[in-house]
């Protein structure tokens, strides 16, 4: 059964390294995404997704346009990234792993998203809804994301490693 992603009751956020004493939050504000949940048989099951990447915004205005430049996101070359599950389970006290293809600028990767089920339950409205959370993590170099490459410094400047979190609320198509 579809089960669409509740846009309001949802976010998709991420953590990097900078100068290696501070953390940069950020998040994207425009996305979409399915689930097609198998209760029956849920390592059947099978996620998509996708961002808008010129909806990046990490509070400041002027890094949020840096981000969306050529040799970042690139947003008018790339406007979306993508994910496909290729595989969910094992499932374990409601922790499970979600496999697939994570696609920013034409460059497809495999990645492991390690998922918590937070539980699901009937709406005023009586539309069954049910919440996950997940964390990634990713090698932005993998992706051709720079940062300023004559300040590269291995790593120094912005960390290589970037840090996903999704926070998804799903409701019964």
């Amino acid at each position: 059964m579809e089960w669409r992603v509740d846009l309001d009751r949802s976010s998709i956020e991420f953590l990097v390294r900078h100068l290696l004493v501070t953390t940069v939050r950020g998040r994207f504000e425009s996305f979409e995404g399915f689930i097609d949940i198998n209760e029956a048989d849920p390592q059947s099951s099978y996620a998509e997704g996708s961002v808008d990447t010129a909806s990046v915004h990490t509070g400041i205005s002027l890094r949020d346009g840096s981000l969306k430049a050529p040799g970042r996101f690139d947003v008018k070359r790339y406007p979306r990234m993508t994910f496909r599950s290729t595989r969910i389970g094992p499932f374990q006290n409601g922790h499970f792993d979600v496999e697939g293809d994570l696609t920013i600028k034409d460059i497809t990767k495999p990645v492991v998203f390690h998922a918590i089920d937070k539980g699901e339950l009937k709406d005023p409205n009586g539309k069954r809804r049910w919440a996950f959370e997940a964390t990634v993590t990713i090698d932005r170099k993998e992706f051709d994301i720079k940062w300023m490459p004559l300040m590269e410094l291995g790593g120094l400047f912005v960390a290589d490693e970037i840090q996903g979190l999704l926070k998804i609320e799903v409701v019964e198509s």
